[in-house]
């Protein structure tokens, strides 16, 4: 019934039965056999469900419905008229605190809603909370910050408008209280130090420590993605992810080569906090998302950098787009044998999608059980980055935010793709890495007939041979000289770029 009404049509009774017996003998059979439960036992709910030959609907006004309408409005016009009034009926997550045995389908489904209902409040509540605290109108903002920092504990833009908040109405008391909470949770379970101009507020001096990157939510085509910027100089980096990874994958990557340069991470869709629709996966999908966001954000000749799947996606918008030039994390580009064989040494992680555990402590520990162990500031990285990758679910329990079947679509077109083609097109300077350490299975995720490949395909590319590292240590514990080529491989495309 939760389906039903929050779907807000009629569904297809193949659908419903689809996801909701997908293993019964008969899945159609068993959907009416609880239809007609359902109307003896709920008798009043079921005056409400049009049952015809071929779909169902449960025609019922929801909150969820209301709030799924209004929210896009508030984020794109915030002094919209009822605009608190709309933020008022996101109570809670998604019905919170339900524990239910179901399908991984119906599950599946479950967790998409209710992160997309998250998604639209956090937009339309930061929306809101700028525009009212501009104008004075802090009250307005209180309870829905409250209720933001309370869904989204690690959304830090809401903890810090919270203060403002409660510091423009003079309640020193609720913003100290405020900025306590926000305070611990940035430094216990994330890693970093509060921004200076709060840290000065209540602390009397702000820490030097690295502080949190600035995180926004852009709406490019017909989805938001979901952006991480490590603030630094021009040209900016564009750092695209592998397959199951996220923006906060590169955390380790990004804080050192931002020291130098602006570093941009972007969730793909189906990914991390960005939007996860039915169906749009594929490789052409990808590049027309990040062209989009490089014009969203205004992001001037960029360098691309893809890790792993992220790194054919790189190539493909490189070949597109003017950028300064492209640097390729063991890239999945080669002939089909090679992407094919990626796909499949790197299956294991995608098999793990959707299935849940217990706690982020528990995440850790089993994580940690299958990789080396890293230097300590690539450890606390990583931790910081376990907290972003797992979304809460309504039952108590957590899931890694990726989708199975967004990974497994991205695969099979970039499988499908002429990789070394489109790498040849790529008129500026490209930079190769390749890690020397085995990954999975004993076996490193690249060979040197792969690095020779690309480098046929792109013979003026430079390589970069990562010699204490695996796959994964790349982008989560980077060593230093690969760092430093990176470094001077934009430098000296910037210059080359801008004619110098």
């Amino acid at each position: 019934m939760t389906y039903l009404a929050i779907t807000g049509r009629e569904v297809p009774r193949r659908e419903v039965a689809r996801l909701l017996f997908p293993e019964a003998e008969g899945p159609l059979a068993a959907l009416r056999w609880h239809v007609a439960h359902m109307r003896s036992a709920a008798p009043t709910l079921a005056q409400h469900l049009r049952a015809t030959r071929g779909g169902l609907w449960l025609r019922i006004p929801t909150d969820v419905a209301r709030f799924s309408a209004s929210a896009p409005v508030v984020s794109r016009r915030p002094g919209t008229p009822g605009a608190a009034r709309a933020l008022a009926l996101y109570r809670d997550d998604l019905v919170s605190g339900l524990a239910l045995s179901s399908t991984a389908e119906f599950d599946n489904w479950l967790y998409v809603t209710q992160e997309a209902l998250r998604r639209r409040f956090r937009q339309a509540t930061l929306a809101f909370a700028g525009w009212a605290l501009q104008r004075g109108r802090a009250r307005a903002t209180v309870e829905p910050l409250a209720r933001l920092v309370t869904v989204d504990p690690y959304c830090e833009d809401a903890h810090v408008r919270l203060v403002e908040a409660y510091d423009a109405l003079g309640e020193r008391e609720h913003a100290r209280a405020a900025y306590d909470r926000y305070q611990r949770i940035v430094r216990r379970e994330l890693a970093a130090e509060p921004r200076p101009a709060l840290a000065a507020r209540f602390e009397g001096a702000p820490s030097r420590r690295a502080t949190l990157p600035d995180e926004s939510l852009v709406p490019v085509t017909d989805v938001t993605l979901h952006v991480v910027d490590w603030p630094g100089d021009e040209p900016a980096i564009l750092a695209i992810h592998g397959s199951a990874q996220m923006a906060h994958s590169f955390g380790a990557l990004a804080e050192r080569l931002a020291r130098a340069h602006r570093f941009v991470g972007l969730d793909l869709r189906g990914h991390g906090f960005s939007d996860k629709p039915p169906s749009g996966y594929d490789l052409e999908r990808h590049v027309d998302d990040v062209c989009g966001l490089i014009d969203a954000m205004r992001l001037r000749n960029p360098v691309m950098l893809g890790h792993s799947a992220g790194g054919a996606i790189a190539a493909f918008v490189a070949a597109r787009r003017n950028v300064t030039g492209l640097v390729l994390l063991e890239a999945m580009i080669g002939d089909r044998a090679f992407t094919e064989n990626a796909a499949a040494q790197a299956a294991p992680l995608a098999s793990r999608l959707g299935l849940t555990v217990a706690g982020f402590d528990a995440y850790l520990a089993e994580w940690r059980m299958r990789r080396p162990r890293y230097t300590d500031e690539a450890e606390r990285l990583a931790e910081r980055w376990v907290r972003f990758a797992l979304a809460p679910l309504p039952d108590g329990t957590y899931r890694e935010r990726a989708l199975r079947t967004a990974v497994e679509a991205e695969w099979a077109s970039i499988i499908a793709a002429d990789s070394l083609g489109t790498l040849a097109k790529v008129s500026g300077p490209i930079l190769i890495v390749q890690a020397l350490k085995p990954w999975i299975d004993g076996r490193p995720y690249f060979t040197r007939a792969i690095v020779d490949a690309q480098l046929r395909a792109a013979p003026s590319a430079e390589l970069f041979v990562a010699e204490a590292s695996d796959h994964a240590m790349l982008i989560r514990d980077p060593e230093p000289a690969m760092v430093a080529a990176i470094t001077r491989f934009v430098r000296r495309s910037w210059r080359i770029l801008r004619g110098r």
